[in-house]
C-alpha cells in the first residue's frame, strides 16, 4: 500500500473537513465552559454537538438540514423519556426493547434515517447511567439541544460561506479514484502481470468509484439550486461529473482479455507505451482532482495532444511492420484501443478546461440530460415501517439482535459493579450491524483500536503533563477519529478512545486509572456479547443474498445492452434511457462484486464460492464488453443498418432468457449461434477481402473494404464476445444453483 498517497487521498477530501466541522462544533463551546469552569456540569453541550454530528453526512444541504433537526428533536424527547424513568430497571429494559426496534428499523428508510436511529439509541444509552445523567430531564434535555444546535449552526454558516465545498471536495475525490482505476488498468498492459490481482483490485475501484458517485448524485441531482436558476459554477460542477460518469464508462470498455494481443506485442514498444500513456492520463487526471479540491483551475503536466500523437505513430510503425492477414484482426483491436485512449484523453483536456469556471463553458449546460442521474427517494411512509415487523425482513432481525444484545448487556451492567456499564450497551449499539460479516469486523476493529488507544493516552498522559499538549492530543485525536469513521474504522477507534480519556483526564484526574480500566473491562465485554449474538441471533450470512443481487445483475445487464442496441438506430435513441440503464447496470454490478467481497471475510466455506467467483469476473468482463460495445457505435454513429443487427441482439436477448430460468431451475433450453447471422458472414467476406488486399501490398490506402471492416469487425468482434460470455454464465448459474 502506497502509505503517503492514502494519507494524502484522505487528508485533502471531504472526511477532513467533516472531521474538523464536528471537532469545531464541539471544541468551541467544551473550551468556553472551560474557562468558566462549568464544563463538568454542562459536558451535554459538547456532546450534543459530537452526538448530532454524527448524522451529518455529505448530500444535498435540505436533506442534511432536516436530519440535523429531525436528530435535535428526537434526542430531546428521548432525554427526557429516559431521565424521568428514574434509573428503574424494569422501565429501562422495556424502553430498551421499545427503543431498541423502533430506532433500529429506521435503517428502512435509507443511511440518513439510519444515523439518526443509531444516534438516538447512544443519546438513550448515556442517560441510563445515573451517573451520566443528573438534574432535571428538561435541564439535560435543553443542555444537548443546546450542543446540536450548535454544531447546526457552525454546519448552517460553512454552507452559507461555501456552499459548493462539500461537492468540489466529492468530486475531486472521485476523480482521484477514477485515476487510481487508470492506473491499475494500465497493469493489464504490463508484460509482466498478475491478472488475477489486477482484476480483483479493478472490482474494488469500481465498488468505491460507484459509491462516490452515488454520492455526487445525490448532492447534485437533489439540490434545486444546483439545476435550477444556478450559478455558472454550480453548472459547471454538474458538466465536470457527467463527464466524469461518461469517462469511466469508456475506461470500462477498455476491461478486455488481452492474451493475444500480448502474445503478438509482447516484443515490441507498443504496449509499453499504451502503460506509459495511460500512467500520464491518470496523473492528469489526479492533478484535477486535486485542484477540485483546493477549489482553484488544474495545470496539464503534459502535452496530451502531443502524447496521443506519439502513441498513434508507434501503433503506425508497428503496424507497417507486422501487419499481415494473420495480425489483421489484432490491429483492428488494436486500434479500437487507441481510439478509446483519444476519447479519454479528450474528456481529460475538457475537464482540464472546465476547472477553470469560465462562464463562457456553462452555457452549453442546457444540452445536458441528466433526467438518469437522479437517485432513488426513500418516502418516509408508516407502511414501510410496518411491512418491516416480520422475520422475513433483515432490517427486523437486525432489530431484534440489537435489542437483545442491549438487554444482556444491561443486565451485566446491574448485577456486576461496572462504574461506567452503560459502555457495554453502546459497544453492542455501534457494532451490530444487519449483516455478519460488518458486525465481525467492527468487533474485531472496536476492541483492537480500544486497546491500542488506551495504551497510547496512557502513555501520553503518564508521562506528559502538559495540559496544553494534552489539550493538542484531544483535539488532534477528534478529528483524525471523525474524518476516518467511514474510511478507517480501526483508526477512528483509536483515536475516539484517545479523546474519551483526555476528556475525563480534564473532567477527573483523580480516577483516571479506574477509568482506563473500565473503557477495557467494558469494551470487551460488550464485543463478547455482540460477536456472539451476530453469530447465533438470527445471523445473516452474505451468501443468503447472492440470488437476489445476481438476478438485480441480470436485469440491468439486459437492460443496459438493449439500451446500447437502440444506438444503432438512427431514429429511435432516446439518452436518458441509455444512461438511466448504464448507471443501474454499474451500480449492480458494485453490488455483487462487494457481496463477494464481503462473503469471503466471512470465511465460510460454501462449495458454490469458487463458481460465484467465476460468475462475478465473468458479470465484470460482460458489463465491459456492453460498455464497449456502446462506444464502438456512438463512434460510428449513422454508419450503421439496424435490420443487420436484428438478429445478434436477438441470440443475446434469447441468451438473457436462458439466464433467467437457470436462476430459477427451470429447464434451460439451447438457442442458435449468432455466428450464422447475415452480418457475420459479410464481415467473414470483407475480412477476406481485405487480406487479398494486403497480400497485393494495399496496405495503407483507405479502401471502402477496410473503412468498412474497420467498422463492423469491432462492433460484431463485441456481439459475439457478449454472447459467449452471456453462454458462459448460463453454466455457472446453473451450477451455483445447485
Amino acid at each position: 500500500m502506497n502509505y503517503p498517497l492514502a494519507f494524502k487521498k484522505i487528508f485533502l477530501s471531504q472526511y477532513l473537513f467533516t472531521g474538523i466541522r464536528i471537532t469545531a462544533a464541539a471544541i468551541i463551546p467544551a473550551v468556553i465552559l472551560y474557562h468558566y469552569n462549568l464544563l463538568a456540569s454542562m459536558t451535554a453541550i459538547p456532546l450534543g454537538a459530537l452526538i448530532v454530528g454524527s448524522t451529518d453526512s455529505p448530500g444535498p444541504f435540505h436533506l442534511r438540514r432536516n436530519t440535523i433537526i429531525a436528530s435535535i428533536c428526537i434526542n430531546f424527547l428521548v432525554i427526557i423519556i429516559t431521565i424521568s424513568l428514574q434509573h428503574n430497571p424494569v422501565l429501562i429494559i422495556i424502553f430498551i426493547i421499545v427503543f431498541g426496534i423502533f430506532f433500529s428499523l429506521a435503517g428502512v428508510y435509507g443511511n440518513r434515517a439510519n444515523s439518526v436511529g443509531l444516534v438516538a439509541l447512544l443519546v438513550f444509552i448515556f442517560n441510563i447511567d445515573s451517573t451520566a445523567s443528573f438534574n432535571s430531564a428538561w435541564y439535560n434535555g435543553l443542555l444537548f439541544t443546546a450542543g446540536g444546535t450548535c454544531y447546526f449552526i457552525t454546519s448552517l454558516v460553512l454552507h452559507q460561506l461555501r456552499p459548493y465545498r462539500y461537492i468540489q471536495l466529492q468530486l475531486g475525490e472521485s476523480l482521484r479514484s477514477i485515476a487510481e482505476y487508470i492506473e491499475r488498468l494500465s497493469g493489464l498492459f504490463k508484460t509482466s502481470r498478475d491478472e488475477d490481482y489486477l482484476q480483483n483490485r479493478l472490482r474494488q475501484s469500481q465498488i468505491t468509484i460507484q459509491q462516490e458517485q452515488d454520492s455526487l448524485r445525490e448532492m447534485l441531482l437533489s439540490t434545486r439550486e444546483m439545476i435550477i436558476d444556478s450559478t455558472a459554477k454550480g453548472r459547471i460542477i454538474m458538466m465536470m461529473f457527467l463527464d466524469s460518469v461518461d469517462l469511466f464508462e469508456r475506461l470500462i470498455s477498455l476491461q478486455q482479455d488481452y492474451n493475444d494481443i500480448h502474445k503478438t506485442f509482447d516484443d515490441t514498444a507498443l504496449l509499453n507505451t499504451i502503460e506509459q500513456t495511460m500512467l500520464s492520463l491518470q496523473q492528469e487526471l489526479n492533478a484535477i482532482g486535486y485542484a477540485m479540491q483546493f477549489a482553484r483551475q488544474s495545470q496539464s503536466q503534459t502535452d496530451i495532444d502531443k502524447m496521443m500523437k506519439a502513441l498513434f505513430d508507434i501503433f503506425l510503425l508497428e503496424r507497417k511492420r507486422h501487419l499481415s492477414k494473420h495480425t489483421l484482426p489484432l490491429f483492428i483491436k488494436m486500434r479500437q484501443v487507441i481510439f478509446a485512449l483519444q476519447e479519454i484523453a479528450e474528456r481529460i483536456k475538457r475537464l482540464h478546461h472546465l476547472s477553470s469556471y469560465e462562464k463562457m463553458s456553462s452555457r452549453k449546460y442546457k444540452q445536458i440530460t441528466h433526467a438518469e442521474l437522479k437517485p432513488q427517494a426513500n418516502e418516509l411512509s408508516l407502511a414501510l415501517l410496518l411491512e418491516n415487523f416480520t422475520l422475513q425482513s433483515s432490517q427486523f432481525k437486525h432489530a431484534l439482535r440489537v435489542t437483545i444484545g442491549m438487554v444482556i448487556g444491561y443486565s451485566i451492567s446491574l448485577f456486576f459493579p461496572l462504574g461506567h456499564g452503560y459502555w457495554i450497551i453502546m459497544t453492542i449499539a455501534i457494532i451490530l450491524k444487519p449483516a455478519y460479516s460488518i458486525s465481525r469486523r467492527r468487533n474485531k476493529q472496536r476492541l483492537l483500536g480500544t486497546v491500542t488507544g488506551v495504551i497510547i493516552a496512557f502513555t501520553f498522559l503518564y508521562f506528559i503533563k502538559n495540559n496544553t499538549l494534552a489539550f493538542l492530543l484531544l483535539i488532534c485525536a477528534m478529528v483524525v477519529a471523525y474524518s476516518l469513521l467511514k474510511l478507517n474504522y480501526y483508526i477512528s477507534c483509536v483515536c475516539i478512545t484517545i479523546y474519551v480519556l483526555v476528556s475525563f483526564h480534564f473532567l477527573n484526574n483523580s480516577n483516571f486509572e479506574v477509568i482506563v480500566r473500565d473503557r477495557l473491562l467494558d469494551t470487551a465485554i460488550g464485543c463478547v456479547i455482540a460477536f456472539l449474538i451476530s453469530l447465533t441471533v438470527f445471523p445473516v450470512w452474505e451468501h443468503e443474498q447472492t440470488k437476489e443481487l445476481i438476478t438485480a445483475l441480470i436485469k440491468a445487464n439486459k437492460k443496459y445492452f438493449n439500451a446500447v442496441a437502440l444506438l444503432i438506430k438512427p431514429n429511435n435513441k432516446n439518452e436518458s434511457f441509455y444512461k438511466l440503464a448504464r448507471k443501474d447496470a454499474f451500480v449492480a454490478l458494485a453490488n455483487l462484486s462487494d457481496n463477494f467481497q464481503r462473503i469471503l471475510s466471512e470465511k465460510r466455506k460454501k462449495q458454490s464460492l469458487t463458481f460465484y467467483h467465476q460468475f462475478v469476473s465473468s458479470s465484470y468482463m460482460f458489463t465491459a464488453h456492453i460498455a464497449a460495445l456502446s462506444t464502438l457505435l456512438q463512434r460510428f454513429e449513422g454508419d450503421l443498418n439496424d435490420k443487420d443487427f436484428n438478429p445478434l441482439i436477438n441470440n443475446i436477448n434469447d441468451k438473457f432468457k436462458r439466464i433467467e430460468c437457470a436462476i430459477k431451475n427451470q429447464p434451460v433450453k439451447q438457442s442458435a449461434s449468432n455466428r450464422n447471422a447475415p452480418i457475420t458472414n459479410k464481415v467473414q467476406m470483407l475480412l477476406q477481402q481485405r487480406e487479398r488486399e494486403l497480400e497485393t501490398g494495399i496496405n495503407d490506402m483507405q479502401t471502402t473494404t477496410r473503412i468498412t471492416l474497420r467498422e463492423l469487425k469491432s462492433i460484431t468482434d463485441e456481439f459475439e464476445i457478449i454472447d459467449s460470455i452471456a453462454a458462459d454464465e448460463i453454466k455457472i448459474i446453473q451450477k451455483i444453483m445447485q
